[in-house]
């Protein structure tokens, strides 16, 4: 449990330098708050909100998407149902052009008993990539 509670600290201040980055359009915030979650996944590998919360900053916020891909991946190797990282995977890999991927992993996100909160998206997503892969 205190490894958590310390996991937990750390990973919100990661959130804190992510916030002011993107507030503030800093850069040097976003990489600070990778590092804070790197840390924190460190100190509680089950804490699988951190590794996702540095994959979307890595992919969203920095560009870097190989890096977000891979944990992404790595998430989904430990759990293949995992909604959220099914979600943001797919968005990296429709950005690199690998529309099918993208389209089936949208597919699995959307066929999860609760695909919430992305579901909407998804399904918008889903249906312009259907469209796109039929042309």
């Amino acid at each position: 449990m205190l490894r958590f509670i310390w996991a937990y600290l750390v990973y919100t201040w990661g959130g804190l330098h992510r916030y002011f980055g993107n507030k503030n359009y800093m850069r040097r915030e976003h990489e600070t708050a990778v590092r804070y979650f790197t840390r924190a996944y460190k100190i509680d590998p089950d804490f699988r909100r951190a590794k996702l919360e540095r994959a979307t900053l890595l992919w969203r916020e920095l560009g870097r998407k190989d890096e977000a891909l891979a944990d992404f991946d790595s998430l989904l190797a430990d759990d293949s149902e995992y909604g959220p990282a099914l979600f943001g995977r797919a968005m990296v890999l429709q950005e690199n052009g690998r529309y099918q991927d993208a389209l089936t992993d949208l597919d699995a996100y959307l066929a999860l008993p609760d695909p919430e909160p992305y579901q909407d998206s998804a399904a918008r997503t889903a249906a312009l990539l259907r469209d796109l892969l039929a042309e």
